[in-house]
């Protein structure tokens, strides 16, 4: 069985991650599935994805064609794959989505897609995710990354027994170290008076992510006299906008927009506590690896997130679009330090038990199966 896991990668993020350490996963495991890894240009940016695929030894694929030139991009992909053979295209996102349902009548071959998630941060994205609703129930399996995903995906009409939930996984292991004393000051020096507690965050900034409510909350945080201070790790169109905020708070010592960084694995395990504000979530990587790294969190009890902290073990859950409930749950966990370090190793527990690639992967095996030589009706 060969299979194409086919995304649009505009930089390398946690769903990069999972399908490249899923690929190397199912090759250990089952090595009767051949794995292709394959991209649209994304004006350049998708070569870091490929880079790290092929330098895991996998076959890469970067298509020439690129939105919205759809037509060439789907004879080029019908091409590509009769000729690398391929037996089963996955897509993720919307565009992989379209452009391998272009191709699959032709091809003969099934189209198994991934859904991770719909955000709405604009009026173009909602347009996307109404077609995409469509492309859903255009393929012949949905793979939900989550029981609150695949219950949206049910809902807008892709039928219950073409929707199987795997979850999504972590290696644990990148956060084996003993953390680096040196990278928790450099968190500290963010701040220009010292603070006694880390808060993080982490994620682009777009309102589905609530940040605004993390700010909101660390008003409250600091009227209570907790000496803490809130990192969010981050780009996006709403930085100007959450700026102001802070300054209009008078927050700007409590709270740092560093910017985007892809060493959060080192920083992780500094934070005393991960924050999470979303409104809508498919499964949360971040929070993930934030367990992984023993970092207890707070996070809004949305989409897949109360599939991955348990309530009152590894964190506090909330009521999404409240930053009083966020402030109250920091300051809960913040009153007595001394059970953050039980909550943490419970958190990496949990992830160690549930979250692996070896399940995943040989969920995948059981479903791919299922469609490996499965004739696709005209």
């Amino acid at each position: 069985m060969k299979i194409l896991i086919l995304t649009a990668s505009p930089f390398f993020g946690g769903p990069e991650r999972q399908m490249i350490e899923l690929a190397k996963t199912l090759r250990i495991r089952h090595p009767d599935i051949e794995c292709c890894l394959g991209s649209f240009p994304e004006k350049g940016n998708s070569r870091e994805f490929l880079e790290k695929a092929a330098a895991e030894g996998f076959e890469t694929l970067e298509l020439i064609h690129d939105f919205p030139h759809l037509f060439k991009s789907s004879r080029e992909l019908k091409r590509q794959s009769l000729a690398r053979k391929i037996d089963i295209i996955i897509p993720n996102g919307h565009k992989p989505r379209c452009i391998a349902l272009m191709v699959k009548r032709s091809l003969r071959i099934p189209v198994v897609t991934v859904s991770r998630g719909w955000t709405d941060e604009d009026f173009r994205i909602r347009f996307y995710n109404r077609m995409d609703r469509l492309f859903h129930r255009c393929c012949d399996h949905v793979i939900a990354v989550s029981e609150g995903q695949a219950k949206k995906v049910i809902r807008f009409g892709t039928p219950n027994n073409r929707v199987t939930i795997i979850q999504n996984a972590i290696r644990t292991e990148r956060f084996g170290a003993t953390p680096n004393p040196a990278d928790r000051k450099t968190l500290e020096t963010m701040f220009p008076e010292k603070t006694t507690f880390l808060l993080g965050a982490a994620g682009r900034f777009s309102p589905e992510k609530g940040y605004n409510l993390l700010i909101d909350a660390m008003k409250t945080i600091r009227e209570k006299k907790f000496s803490a201070g809130l990192i969010i790790f981050g780009e996006g169109f709403l930085r100007e906008s959450y700026q102001k905020q802070i300054a209009e708070l008078g927050l700007q010592n409590f709270v740092r927009l560093p910017g985007f960084t892809n060493e959060l694995d080192k920083f992780l395990p500094h934070f005393d506590l991960f924050l999470q504000s979303s409104y809508t979530e498919g499964l949360p990587n971040v929070l993930l690896e934030s367990m992984a790294a023993q970092t207890p969190v707070v996070a809004t009890a949305v989409g897949g997130t109360p599939e991955v902290v348990e309530d009152g073990v590894a964190g506090l859950l909330v009521s999404s679009g409240n930053a009083e409930s966020i402030a109250d749950a920091v300051c809960r966990l913040l009153t007595f330090p001394e059970k953050l370090s039980e909550m943490g190793r419970a958190g990496k527990l949990r992830v160690e038990q549930y979250f692996t690639f070896e399940r995943q992967a040989d969920a995948y095996y059981e479903l791919l199966n299922r469609f490996c030589h499965k004739s696709i009706e005209i």
